[in-house]
């Protein structure tokens, strides 16, 4: 049995953690009791990219999996790993190295011949600059530790992929090398280690003041920490303001909506916002309101719709993440002075919803009258998606597309 590397100072995830904050890094370090809940959609994302991983494997079967039983227990991992390696083992998941206090795993761990190829699997359709900053962390630790690779790749979903019958995995993943990107980051990569090192160690928490950062690439789990200071509302409310405008006026000292003055640029919509709040006073667009409800044509149908997006496509013509209705509610109204009735959709959760979606909702649409979203855009793009994938109902379709309201999604002015 190989004996047990020393518990690591930094893994890939602090690493990247790290790279975008340090005072993130330092939290995560001395102080996680401050990090936010993590929500339902963080979880479900976390899911996501599990599930993709996992299905990923199968186009590299065989392996053995080298992950440990919890995240606590990666120095066995690595013990693990180096077993498997030696006892002549060619391909491993969730293969893990460490170097001087470093650990990192790979999703994917290939040996052809005599020349090992890493594959990092990612649940995005396209390979990003986090990909690369995290491939080369790993491309640092493992070559580091002792396996040469020949070549490093990300493996991710191919959006072009039309589904038919049984999955495609060859298909479905497009294998990207960034072999060459990853060298040109090493300097990179040694030199953030030893800054990065020297954070954790740090007696108090660095100052770094709030910025765009807060959220890119990833929102940060201490956000409630260290935004507390901001009141509510501030400019970080003042709707579709752009977040470097948000943060050129808040380092201004513009934070509180009574710290903006006639000469700061916002557009009617904001500037309206805003007075509206310090006046305490309503706004209502009277003609705009009228001259709306006088261009309907009864009767009306209220309709809403929810969709799911799944990343690894469930059904025939069904792309990764492309959007599949599921449910919608719709209220009727005869005539201005008709009752509201209400019907609705529910899918069952065993097979594909889009058949019975559209003959639900073509019968409870028969006939005319305006149908009102409350994003028309969205709803118009899933129906036109609809008619493309049953061309059957094009025709049926194409006609409540034509009777969506031009005008039907109102904006607060």
């Amino acid at each position: 049995m190989i004996s047990l590397p020393d518990k690591h100072i930094l893994s890939k995830s602090t690493f990247m953690r790290g790279s975008q904050c340090t005072k993130s890094l330092y939290l995560h370090k001395n102080q996680p009791e401050l990090k936010d809940e993590i929500s339902e959609q963080q979880e479900a994302t976390f899911d996501r990219g599990t599930s993709v991983g996992e299905l990923a494997r199968k186009i590299f079967p065989g392996g053995i999996d080298a992950s440990p039983e919890s995240s606590y227990e990666y120095q066995k991992s690595v013990a693990v790993t180096q077993e498997l390696i030696n006892s002549g083992e060619c391909i491993i998941y969730e293969a893990a190295f460490q170097f001087e206090g470093v650990l990192a795993a790979i999703d994917i761990l290939v040996k052809e011949g005599n020349e090992w190829r890493a594959y990092e699997v990612k649940s995005t359709t396209r390979v990003k600059e986090t990909h690369i900053q995290d491939a080369a962390l790993q491309y640092y630790v493992i070559t580091n530790a002792g396996i040469l690779l020949s070549d490093i790749s990300i493996v991710h979903l191919n959006n072009q992929y039309i589904r038919i019958g049984e999955l495609d995995l060859r298909q479905l993943f497009i294998v990207e090398s960034i072999l060459e990107e990853v060298n040109d980051n090493q300097d990179f990569v040694a030199d953030k280690i030893l800054e990065l090192k020297a954070v954790i160690n740090m007696r108090e928490e660095p100052i770094v003041e709030i910025g765009e950062h807060c959220h890119a690439p990833y929102s940060c789990d201490f956000e409630g920490h260290c935004w507390r200071h901001i009141p509510q509302p501030s400019v970080f409310d003042i709707s579709r303001l752009r977040a470097k405008k948000q943060f050129d006026l808040y380092n201004q000292g513009i934070i509180r909506f009574e710290d903006i003055t006639e000469d700061v640029p916002l557009n009617f919509n904001q500037r309206l916002q805003v007075s509206s709040h310090l006046n305490k006073t309503e706004y209502l667009d009277r003609s705009g309101i009228g001259e709306f409800l006088s261009g309907l044509s009864y009767p009306l149908y209220f309709l809403d719709f929810e969709t799911f997006n799944p990343a690894i496509p469930l059904y025939d013509h069904n792309r990764p993440y492309q959007q599949i209705p599921f449910q919608y509610s719709i209220h009727h109204k005869e005539n201005r002075d008709g009752e509201l009735r209400h019907d609705e959709f529910l899918a069952l959760p065993t097979s594909d919803p889009r058949l019975a979606f559209i003959e639900r909702l073509i019968t409870h649409t028969e006939g005319l009258g305006d149908i009102l979203t409350y994003n028309q855009n969205f709803e118009k793009t899933r129906l036109k998606e609809l008619a493309r994938d049953f061309p059957e109902y094009a025709a049926a379709l194409i006609d409540r597309i034509s009777r969506i309201n031009n005008d039907s999604t109102m904006h607060i002015p």
